[in-house]
């Protein structure tokens, strides 16, 4: 991912409570899951989403981005090394081959024109009986579909409500199909979903308990939930 894909003003305008913000329920999940010692964040970016973790977990914190001005903000964090690359769909990660516990891939792969590339790099510097955490959005379940019905528009989530089609952020729409499928390719083997994290059904999620909510996001993910999540293990 490069500044071609995502600009540094969109770096700027993720600001969230680190020890609080969505991606916290899944985080603690898989790191009391994996009791890592060594993560490695790939696709940092400002590092709020990851850098605080070894307040709560004894282990070694690596970060890999594609933007200098992002890792200059990650800096400021409990990062013990931080590694800027070019592009995650051609460079060769700079971590050795089976030394990582945890990666850690959130919202990366859809903007890469080679997503298979770096699947393929997660795997080589996992660790035999390591894990990596694979997170990629869902344009399109069941409310998304009726949204690009009626208006056309590919950001059915308003993520990036400024960008026009010719240079939107987002290249890659997966579905849980999809990624399983190139993790597969990959190298790794065991695979949970864990996408109930990321459960979200407008108008009827008022109706219905939560627990119905994430049974929906789990067992038919492509439909309910906004977010495609999975847990994958290295033999």
């Amino acid at each position: 991912m490069s500044k071609k894909h995502f600009d540094d003003k969109f770096i700027d305008e993720i600001v969230v409570d680190a020890d609080n913000n969505y991606f916290s329920g899944v985080l603690n999940y898989c790191m009391k899951a994996s009791l890592p010692k060594v993560v490695c964040d790939i696709g940092c970016g400002n590092g709020v989403f990851t850098g605080t973790i070894k307040n709560n977990y004894d282990c070694k914190l690596i970060g890999l981005d594609g933007s200098p001005h992002a890792l200059k903000k990650a800096s400021k964090l409990n990062f013990d090394k931080l590694h800027h690359l070019s592009d995650f769909s051609n460079d060769v990660l700079p971590i050795d081959s089976n030394s990582v516990d945890l990666v850690i891939c959130k919202d990366v792969m859809e903007h890469l024109l080679d997503p298979l590339h770096l699947t393929k790099e997660i795997f080589r510097i996992t660790k035999p009986g390591g894990f990596a955490l694979i997170h990629v959005p869902n344009h399109f379940p069941i409310w998304g579909r009726a949204k690009f019905l009626l208006t056309n528009n590919i950001d059915t989530f308003s993520y990036f409500s400024e960008s026009d089609r010719y240079e939107y952020p987002h290249i890659r729409f997966f579905t849980l199909g999809s990624i399983k499928n190139m993790i597969t390719r990959s190298g790794f083997k065991g695979v949970e979903n864990i996408s109930y994290f990321f459960t979200r059904v407008p108008i009827i999620h008022r109706l219905i308990p939560l627990s119905v909510a994430k049974l929906l996001a789990k067992f038919s993910t492509n439909n309910f939930s906004e977010g495609i999540t999975i847990l994958v293990s290295k033999a």
